[in-house]
């Protein structure tokens, strides 16, 4: 009887153990599966078959709704080109964030703010080159350039925000290599 009490017992403890390892291994599944399908929508929006790439996207909060947030990565790298963002970077981004995205502005605002307090990596940088690719690959070189020239006068205007008086508001050389980097980017 005392045997039959403990291989009950150990039975139901073997159950538990295993019914745990299922619940765990069913989520992993149900992760992996939801991730799959987030990357094969984001690689449509943007032609991406990079699966880091695109999963550093997928964590840093981008998707197939909040993508055109990329376009404006290269105002981030402006603003950390020396190493810190001051406070007013961080309002001409977000500005420049919010001009673009009026329906749904404050979705893009809480992807790019990770990014302006803590410096996001070249695999951000990367994925941005490739979307800028994919949209010259799509677009006319009237409308190319015209987005180029855009970017250009937003991260400029970032630039030169973080210029003091005593440097006679000229961009500091970080900020104009950080320039120079996005303007060799979009060839203009």
């Amino acid at each position: 009887m005392a045997f039959d009490a403990l291989d009950t017992r150990l039975r139901a403890l073997e159950d538990e153990f295993f019914h745990q390892v299922d619940l765990k291994l069913g989520e992993q599944l149900r992760e992996k599966t939801l991730r799959e399908g987030k990357r094969k929508r984001l690689s449509q929006a943007i032609p991406v078959d990079d699966e880091t790439s695109l999963d550093e996207l997928i964590e840093q909060g981008i998707d197939e709704h909040t993508v055109a947030v990329l376009l404006l990565v290269p105002l981030v790298f402006v603003a950390w080109a020396d190493g810190h963002v001051t406070e007013a970077e961080r309002k001409v981004v977000i500005d420049c964030v919010s001009q673009y995205s009026h329906e749904d502005a404050d979705s893009f605002v809480r992807i790019i703010e990770p990014w302006l307090r803590h410096q996001p990596s070249e695999t951000l940088w990367e994925a941005w080159q490739l979307y800028i690719k994919a949209l010259r690959e799509k677009s006319s070189d009237a409308v190319a350039n015209m987005l180029g020239e855009k970017l250009m006068e937003h991260a400029t205007r970032v630039a030169k925000v973080s210029t003091s008086f005593l440097s006679l508001h000229r961009i500091g050389p970080e900020k104009q290599n950080a320039l120079n980097r996005l303007r060799d980017t979009l060839a203009l």
